[in-house]
């Protein structure tokens, strides 16, 4: 039997990234891996353990917040990888950056595995320091000035770049905000997921809330995607739940009543939204994803999504195509929910791939 101990990220630990490893305490035992849990990275029982996986997340008040990042806080960091290194059989830093770049390659060589929760099919992408590469793939064409740099990661650490696990994992049942504390407890067999049939009537053509945000939507910025979507809106002959924001239950509402759903990038590709698309049985939408790997991956082209280019240029037409000859595209929708529901139940799956890329 070997240990695996976490040091999970305290104000996510219920639904959040660690979900499945709650869920499937049980079936990791009957795997000969023993699952415990930490909030404290101080706490000495850390120590002596088979693997060791530190959730990046816990250290965002310092190193790991680029904004927060220091030497001192980077030298405190080191010093506490090596401390644990030299009780640990394997050291494995998650690194839950949204996008499938890294800002944590400073790092990697004070760890044994270095887990993305989204992998480039293109490694070397990762220790190319060429001017010419953002920290998010597809915000390449900005200005040099104006990109987000990122260290490389030195080739002699690449094959430590292992594939870990998406939010797709995360527990998307509906919970009021004190029952969100039962999430990780809280059998599925009592409280299932609630997935939307693909093929009931839907009185809208589209569900997508959000607001303009204040960097205008240029190219360089984050929010460029959603930006977009949000101006198409006034070209649109479609019926769009759009807007503000609004309760839990609403837009839950509206996303199960929708025929179509667009999930643009935005921190990352991979989104709540995504998820939340396919368990309301609607057509997820998304700019093209063929340049990662993921798991579980969820993401294929015309199969479970509907693809668009980075740009966007083709959504304008595309939607309103879309929207008018729905009956074509509700296969996908069926596809998607199918496979996000095979792979959120398929402990065994998860179990021999996260092995797979520990040993």
């Amino acid at each position: 039997m070997k240990t695996l101990k976490v040091l999970d990220w305290p104000s996510k630990r219920f639904y959040g990234e660690t979900h499945h490893f709650y869920r499937w305490k049980k079936n990791l035992l009957e795997h000969d891996l023993k699952v415990e849990f930490y909030y404290d990275h101080r706490d000495k029982r850390l120590k002596g353990a088979d693997y060791l996986l530190l959730h990046s997340r816990y250290f965002a008040d310092g190193w790991q917040n680029i904004h927060t990042r220091t030497s001192k806080n980077e030298d405190e960091l080191i010093m506490y990888l090596l401390e644990m290194k030299n009780t640990t059989g394997k050291l494995i830093w998650f690194d839950a950056a949204d996008s499938s770049g890294s800002s944590d390659f400073p790092i990697i060589s004070f760890v044994d595995v270095f887990m993305k929760k989204q992998r480039l099919k293109n490694l070397d992408y990762y220790t190319d320091s060429s001017a010419a590469n953002d920290l998010r793939i597809w915000l390449n064409e900005v200005p040099d000035d104006q990109k987000t740099r990122f260290v490389p990661c030195p080739q002699d650490q690449l094959h430590k770049i292992k594939l870990g696990w998406n939010i797709g994992f995360n527990d998307y049942r509906y919970f009021g905000y004190k029952m969100s504390r039962l999430s990780n407890y809280l059998s599925y067999k009592v409280y299932p997921t609630h997935l939307s049939t693909y093929d009931k009537d839907r009185s809208y053509d589209l569900a997508f809330r959000g607001t303009i945000h204040k960097d205008g939507g240029s190219r360089n910025m984050i929010s460029y995607q959603r930006n977009h979507v949000l101006n198409l809106f006034g070209h649109l002959n479609l019926h769009i739940a759009s807007g503000g924001n609004v309760s839990k239950s609403q837009y839950w509402k509206e996303l199960r009543d929708s025929k179509l759903s667009i999930s643009p990038f935005g921190w990352g590709e991979i989104c709540y939204r995504d998820f939340e698309t396919f368990i309301s049985g609607s057509v997820l939408i998304k700019p093209q994803m063929d340049h990662l790997e993921t798991y579980p991956n969820l993401f294929i082209e015309n199969d479970t999504y509907v693809p668009v280019n980075w740009n966007l240029e083709e959504l304008e037409g595309r939607l309103e195509y879309m929207a008018s000859h729905y009956d074509e595209y509700r296969h996908i929708a069926r596809n998607g929910q199918e496979k996000y529901f095979n792979a959120i139940n398929d402990a065994e799956g998860f179990i021999q791939a996260f092995k797979q890329n520990i040993e």
